[in-house]
């Protein structure tokens, strides 16, 4: 009995938790992007989770978050959505450059030009690790980088579908159509949360497909493949593959270990060397660029927090809400920094601290949330 009181009351603090974190989330993404001057913060902390919670309770009570016909209609919605918001809105008067940090570098090395080093069209350089930009290039090729979104969204959706036995995915994909944040990566065409998405449906086939011990190697090439595509995508694989890895065998951990470096390293060798090499230009070298924010102490002691957390989750459950909070606690550790060099409302509505980043450990608390 005690050992049923003790699951009840975790499975409870975490369906809180994440439900904390998610509202959270979306309200910084409504107080810093409210669309109406007139209205008070004090409303939107009120205002925004009763809107969610009504239309979640409502979509429970109509007993349609299970149905075919709703995943369906809620799906298209946000990929016809998706497609409007990307033809409607110039990319050039966006003031984030996510999108021409793939856009350009595809342009590059489609002119054969060394795609690291150019510019965005907001002055920076290009973050994201050769995988990720390779992903997009056939897109660029299309016509448009911001197809990859789109394909990205769409293979999710199809991953959500089929995965609905497991997973409540009517009311996960309309909490994901409820959240701001998830809108304004559509809106300024960010890859950021695809990526996660990614890696999410990847862990999730780890659990649901038994792969890790049916093809052992191709998820150490894969593994090793989605670490050169964002830096983030490292916390929730890291937490999965580190308990299962020590318990290969010697040979086993060794070939396993070579697969995943390769996979990480070897993207990055036609970039590495030469004048305009990354090696010899820090200025635009994607590594530094993703880890030029936050506090090297910091990010030690999440990282030792990780390591005994992975050895520590014992369902899919806790392995996912493990990896949303360690992804948010990552993000939110660089929020406060900034906020005590300086304070909340610069911290919230400038330049230096990109909120957007929390997005990425939405879909690990949306499960949470949805699962059964």
């Amino acid at each position: 009995m005690n050992r049923l009181i003790t699951c009840f009351d975790k499975d409870k603090l975490t369906r809180i938790f994440s439900w904390g974190i998610y509202l959270f989330v979306n309200l910084i993404f409504c107080i810093k992007y409210n669309p109406v001057a007139g209205v008070k913060v004090s409303c939107l902390l009120i205002a925004y989770p009763l809107f969610v919670w009504s239309i979640f309770k409502l979509a429970r009570y109509r007993n349609v978050q299970e149905s075919r016909c709703f995943f369906i209609f809620v799906a298209a919605f946000i990929l016809s959505l998706a497609f409007l918001l990307m033809h409607y809105i110039d990319k050039y008067t966006v003031d984030v450059d996510r999108w021409s940090a793939l856009a350009f570098w595809s342009e590059n090395l489609k002119n054969g030009v060394f795609p690291y080093g150019t510019p965005t069209h907001k002055g920076g350089y290009a973050s994201p690790y050769p995988v990720w930009q390779l992903f997009h290039f056939p897109f660029h090729l299309l016509g448009d980088t911001g197809y990859g979104q789109l394909f990205c969204l769409f293979v999710f959706f199809v991953f959500l579908y089929f995965s609905r036995k497991r997973l409540a995915g009517g009311a996960f994909i309309l909490l994901l159509a409820l959240s701001p944040g998830f809108w304004w990566e559509m809106s300024v065409r960010s890859d950021l949360l695809c990526n996660m998405l990614l890696a999410y449906m990847f862990l999730s086939s780890m659990f649901y497909y038994q792969l890790w011990s049916k093809r052992l190697y191709l998820t150490a090439t894969v593994t090793g493949l989605f670490l050169c595509t964002k830096m983030l995508v490292a916390i929730p694989l890291f937490l999965f593959v580190f308990p299962h890895f020590l318990r290969l065998a010697t040979k086993e951990k060794v070939c396993f270990a070579l697969l995943a470096v390769a996979g990480a390293l070897v993207p990055f060798i036609p970039f590495l060397f030469g004048e305009r090499g990354i090696l010899n230009h820090p200025e635009y070298n994607p590594a530094l660029q993703q880890a030029r924010q936050g506090n090297i102490w910091v990010a030690a002691a999440l990282f030792a927090l990780t390591v005994s957390a992975s050895l520590r989750w014992k369902t899919m459950r806790d392995c996912f809400f493990l990896s949303g909070l360690f992804l948010f606690l990552l993000i939110a550790s660089v929020g406060v920094e900034i906020t005590l060099s300086g304070d909340i409302h610069y911290t919230l509505f400038g330049d230096e601290f990109d909120i957007s980043y929390f997005n990425v450990s939405i879909p690990f608390f949306l499960f949470c949330l949805n699962r059964k």
